[in-house]
């Protein structure tokens, strides 16, 4: 790759170009490069991806748990991610990080924005709906989607 293409997919592609993202097969999530606090702790991001969503986990890893600092889901819009839906846990909030935890709060953070875009196209569909179809979109972030 010639200089000025690798300069122009650096800055277009910064997400996932250098070496700042790392992907671990065995939880299938991609995972940021971390940074550590003055008091040790260290936090990065892991994301989850489908055609539709980006899952972000905000996390941390103390002396003795890994924490969940936070949740962002973004949407693509045909052009770019948009956040849709953002938790945080902190402070003496916290919460020890636990995948199924962590992927609940997602589906809920999901129907939750879902059932607010219908109320603003006036449509009115069955929370049961939303939480079925907002469990299999956050599902489908889990699933091994690398060839």
């Amino acid at each position: 790759m010639n200089t000025s293409l690798a300069l122009v997919a650096a800055k277009a592609l910064p997400a996932l170009s250098g070496s700042s993202i790392t992907y671990n097969p065995e939880k299938n999530v991609f995972l940021t490069l971390g940074y550590t606090s003055a008091a040790g702790n260290t936090y990065y991001k892991a994301i989850r991806l489908s055609d539709r969503l980006a899952v972000y986990y905000h996390l941390g890893e103390g002396y003795v748990h890994t924490f969940l600092n936070g949740i962002t889901l973004f949407a693509w819009n045909g052009q770019k991610a948009n956040i849709i839906s953002q938790k945080f846990w902190g402070g003496s909030n916290w919460r020890c990080f636990s995948e199924q935890f962590a992927k609940e709060q997602s589906i809920i953070m999901l129907k939750d924005f879902l059932a607010g875009q219908a109320k603003a196209m006036g449509s009115v569909i069955a929370d049961s709906q939303l939480l079925d179809f907002s469990r299999a979109m956050i599902e489908e972030t889990q699933q091994k989607m690398l060839r």
